[in-house]
């Protein structure tokens, strides 16, 4: 059973994921991200795009697993209960978390130095529609160390505090960031 507090932060995860804010997660919404993403790494958006292809294979993924009403789209108790269903499998778990910070390294760290730095991690929120001032507020809090880069290992402990946390001070419960009280 989800936390209060993580049901908070996985519905701000669905607002992330949700571009068009009509209440479900669909392949358009998926269809802008990669476009986002396109803009950002110079991409034609062509069908033979390695980003393209990981993103749209993200969504089919998560449409096969939580859209139990087979409508063609996620909706927020649809999301909820597929995450449910993540945390309480240990090694579904460790996947998810795997994937996604390995998307997060593949797709932003641009400069390849192991690390997403400032500019990166509002290249990420920006792909989103997410404010860079957001961004900005969101990386000091993650970045515990204060070094200015978030490595692959700083990223998994932020990871595991968001989806598995129930600390309301845990840097990770702000990955994504505010998620209303």
């Amino acid at each position: 059973m989800l936390t209060d507090l993580q049901t908070k932060k996985l519905t701000r995860y669905f607002q992330v994921y949700d571009i068009d804010d009509d209440g479900r997660i669909e392949s358009s919404d998926f269809a802008r991200i990669v476009e986002n993403v396109g803009i950002l790494h110079g991409s034609d958006g062509s069908a033979s795009d390695p980003v393209r292809e990981e993103y749209l294979a993200l969504w089919e993924r998560l449409r096969e697993r939580a859209d139990s009403d087979r409508d063609l789209g996620v909706d927020l108790d649809e999301w909820l209960g597929y995450w449910q269903r993540a945390l309480e499998d240990d090694d579904r778990f460790e996947s998810e978390v795997l994937a996604i910070t390995e998307r997060l390294f593949s797709v932003f760290d641009l400069d390849e130095n192991d690390g997403i730095g400032r500019n990166e991690f509002a290249d990420f929120y920006g792909i989103f529609g997410l404010s860079v001032d957001l961004a900005s507020t969101v990386f000091e809090t993650l970045d515990a160390d204060g070094n200015g880069m978030l490595t692959h290992a700083e990223l998994d402990v932020i990871a595991r505090q968001f989806f598995r946390g129930d600390d309301v001070e845990e840097p990770g419960s702000f990955l994504f960031g505010p998620y209303g009280a």
